[in-house]
C-alpha cells in the first residue's frame, strides 16, 4: 500500500507502528499502519519523523500507542505538529504511552544515582554504559504526566483541547472513561490484568482534538 491509495477516501484512519488486525475489529475502522518493518495491504512503510505525505485536513483519526517514547524527545513537537495539520477540523490525535509513574514501570527500570530512571528493559533496546544512553530501538525518555503537558503545550494543539483519560498526578491515580471504539489500547487497566488490582493506570492516554 501507498500513500496514493488513500489520499482521496472519505474517511482515514492513521495507526502508527505496525498493527495488528484486532485494532480494526474492535473498532470497526479500516486503520492503515505507518510501520517501519512492513509494506503491505494494510501497512505503508513509512518512518513518522518525516512528514506524512498527506493533504492537509485530510485526516479523521491519528493513533499512537507505545510509539513516541522511542523518538528522540527533541524530535516529537515538530512530528505531532505534523499529525495536527493532516488532521481535519475537529480530527482525533490519540496519544498513549507508557507512564513511568506507574509503579510496575518504575520498579522494573534502571535508575541512576539520583534516582532518575535512564533504561527500561521491557521496552526493548539496551543500555550502552560508555554514553549513557539507550540505543537500539529501546525507550529514549520516560513519560509522565508533567513531561507529556509541556510536550503537547509546544504543539499546534491547543491544551484546552487535549484530555488526559489516563495518567498519575502527583501520585494520584486518574482514570477517565476511554471511548474504545476511537482506538483500541491495549495498556490499560480495562484490558491489561498487571494492573487491574488495585484499578490504575499504566499509560498516559490523551485524545487531542484539531
Amino acid at each position: 500500500m501507498k500513500f496514493e491509495d488513500i489520499e482521496n477516501a472519505d474517511e482515514i484512519y492513521l495507526y502508527l507502528g505496525d498493527m495488528e488486525q484486532q485494532r480494526r475489529d474492535a473498532t470497526k475502522k479500516d486503520w492503515v499502519g505507518l510501520s517501519l518493518n512492513k509494506s503491505d495491504g494494510t501497512h505503508i512503510h513509512h518512518d513518522v519523523t518525516y512528514r506524512i505525505p498527506l493533504k492537509d485536513d485530510s485526516v479523521d483519526i491519528v493513533q499512537a500507542e507505545d510509539v513516541m517514547e522511542h523518538i528522540e524527545y527533541a524530535q516529537l513537537c515538530a512530528c505531532i505538529n505534523d499529525i495536527h495539520r493532516i488532521l481535519k477540523p475537529g480530527g482525533l490525535f490519540r496519544l498513549s504511552m507508557p507512564d513511568y509513574n506507574c509503579d510496575i514501570l518504575r520498579d522494573r527500570s534502571l535508575k541512576d544515582p539520583e534516582g532518575r530512571i535512564v533504561f527500561d528493559a521491557g521496552g526493548g533496546g539496551r543500555f550502552d554504559v560508555d554514553t549513557q544512553s539507550v540505543v537500539n530501538g529501546g525507550h529514549v525518555w520516560f513519560p509522565s504526566y508533567p513531561t507529556v503537558r509541556s510536550l503537547l503545550g509546544s504543539t499546534s494543539f491547543p491544551l484546552d483541547n487535549c484530555h488526559f483519560k489516563h495518567y498519575y498526578d502527583n501520585g494520584f491515580p486518574v482514570t477517565n472513561e476511554i471511548d474504545y471504539s476511537l482506538g483500541w489500547i491495549s495498556r490499560t487497566p480495562d484490558h491489561d490484568a498487571r494492573v487491574q488490582s488495585p484499578f490504575r493506570p499504566m499509560s498516559i492516554v490523551i485524545d487531542c482534538y484539531k
